[in-house]
């Protein structure tokens, strides 16, 4: 496997990222949305679960 450099950023990240829908990533996408710095993070075309509205209200 080849290995690239990832430099660091002096910035902050303002970014899209477009991924298949997947419970279990919307679960940890939801996870990431609350740690990041800032007052917006969105996510589009999420599948409704139980698990997904409950993780939601926390």
């Amino acid at each position: 496997m080849d290995t690239i450099a990832i430099p660091v950023l002096n910035r902050p990240v303002d970014a899209t990222v477009e991924i298949p829908v997947s419970k279990s990533i919307i679960n940890w996408a939801l996870l990431i949305a609350d740690l990041a710095p800032g007052d917006d993070s969105i996510l589009e075309n999420a599948l409704f679960s139980e698990d997904w509205h409950l993780l939601s209200l926390a």
